[in-house]
């Protein structure tokens, strides 16, 4: 039953035009619908630059060359080359690169140090999800928690999950809420789940719709008082 649920809500989800996994209590990676919050495993639209030459390799099918060329890159400290590497380590795709979550960690590590949100993000997924290393809710809070404080609306949005369930992190619905509003205005709404039918529905409240529904007034308007003073953090992550 689980299986065939996961198989709907993916189809619901990808006709939307987003690819999620589904993620329920012994799940494996990804995620799409933990009643009523969802968090995701990948952001959606990885950082390319389209006029970047080792990119225009890459598009042209040259892997092993473009892979040779961001680790060269990444050598002389380019964040950018760092996160593109973690990335593709850790997607592992044919006849791209062979998966290495050792290599992904390493160099989304370097990304996110130096300040690259799309880095900090799947770091937090790959503590999530025990990708080549120990589930740790706690890390994954941590990881997410800074990609949501540099400003990246999916980081924001699966903070925001872990916090209103207290998941990795004390529970906290008001600053889970602010988040909530921070990743809206930044694009990311979540998915419009039917926690009662077990299924994606658009005409269903998305997840912070339904927390704003349980919240005081006085705790919505902190929320959103919150939200409006927020800053998103730039330059090196300082930890």
């Amino acid at each position: 039953m689980r299986a065939i649920l996961a198989l709907v809500i993916v189809a619901a989800v990808v006709a939307a035009g987003a690819f999620f996994w589904l993620k329920r209590d012994g799940a494996p990676a990804g995620s799409v619908a933990a009643s009523p919050g969802v968090t995701m495993s990948t952001p959606m639209g990885q950082s390319k630059d389209p006029d970047d030459p080792i990119e225009k390799m890459f598009r042209r099918g040259l892997y092993p060359e473009a892979i040779a060329a961001w680790e060269k890159e990444a050598a002389r400290g380019n964040a950018q080359a760092a996160h593109r590497l973690g990335v593709e380590y850790q997607d592992g795709k044919p006849g791209v690169a062979q998966r290495d979550y050792a290599k992904a960690m390493q160099y989304h590590k370097q990304a996110a140090m130096a300040g690259n949100a799309l880095s900090m993000f799947d770091l937090g997924s790959m503590y999530e999800y025990g990708f080549g290393i120990e589930k740790n809710m706690a890390e994954a809070a941590r990881w997410y928690g800074y990609s949501a404080r540099y400003g990246l609306a999916q980081g924001q949005y699966n903070y925001a999950t872990m916090l209103e369930r207290g998941d990795g992190v004390v529970a906290d619905e008001v600053e889970a809420y602010k988040f909530f509003v921070l990743a809206a205005r930044g694009g990311f709404t979540g998915i419009p789940y039917d926690s009662q039918r077990y299924r994606v529905d658009q005409k269903a409240p998305t997840p912070a719709e339904e927390m704003q529904r349980r919240l005081t007034a006085a705790q919505v308007a902190e929320g959103r008082a919150r939200a409006d003073v927020f800053k998103a953090q730039t330059g090196p992550l300082s930890i």
